[in-house]
């Protein structure tokens, strides 16, 4: 697929380019990014530069992961991006500058990729099913997935890995035939 943006009332989404990267590198040196997102650790310049050139153009070009950098009045604020697509189904990942959180951005720019995937070509690649995982724990993820409609499958014991240490995995999705209204998730209610 060729390259795209989207947009919403106040951000704009973008797919990265190399004036990301020094955007990148810093939002990676987050403790708590580096805590919740399969990142290399020490993150590098070198990562950041590979991530959003050679990475992200691979991706795109192989129909296989669509990501882009959040802008919110012109700044990078993070990345935003489906997974694994295929089959009629992506998953959606995210991770925020600790400068935007808490600000409802996140919640927004998800939802505009949400609205790509699961839209009917030539508009959205037509998705049936979104999922979304994260490392037991991180509720400022699942909050952002709660409130945009997803529902909550359950915990896998020891279900993933960061850097060679096994972790509880939270999982969700959403159907195109949800309702993407708030869910009530046990986690977090």
């Amino acid at each position: 697929m060729e390259k795209l943006s989207l947009s919403t009332a106040n951000l704009e989404l973008v797919p990265p380019a190399p004036a990301d990267v020094a955007a990148v590198y810093a939002g990676c040196q987050d403790p708590e990014t580096q805590n919740w997102v399969p990142i290399p650790v020490p993150y590098t310049h070198a990562d950041a530069l590979e991530y959003v050139t050679t990475h992200t153009d691979t991706t795109w070009a192989n129909d296989t992961e669509y990501t882009w950098s959040i802008r919110s009045e012109g700044t990078f604020a993070g990345v935003v991006g489906l997974y694994r697509v295929g089959n009629g189904s992506a998953d959606l990942g995210f991770w925020m500058d600790p400068a935007f959180r808490g600000k409802g951005l996140l919640t927004e720019a998800c939802g505009a990729v949400i609205d790509f995937a699961l839209a009917q070509a030539p508009a959205g690649l037509g998705v049936v099913r979104i999922g979304w995982n994260a490392y037991a724990g991180n509720f400022g993820s699942a909050r952002v997935a709660q409130k945009l409609g997803f529902r909550f499958e359950g915990t896998a014991r020891l279900g993933a890995s960061l850097r060679g240490e096994l972790r509880d995995d939270w999982g969700g999705s959403l159907l195109a035939s949800d309702d993407r209204s708030a869910q009530t998730w046990p986690i977090l209610d």
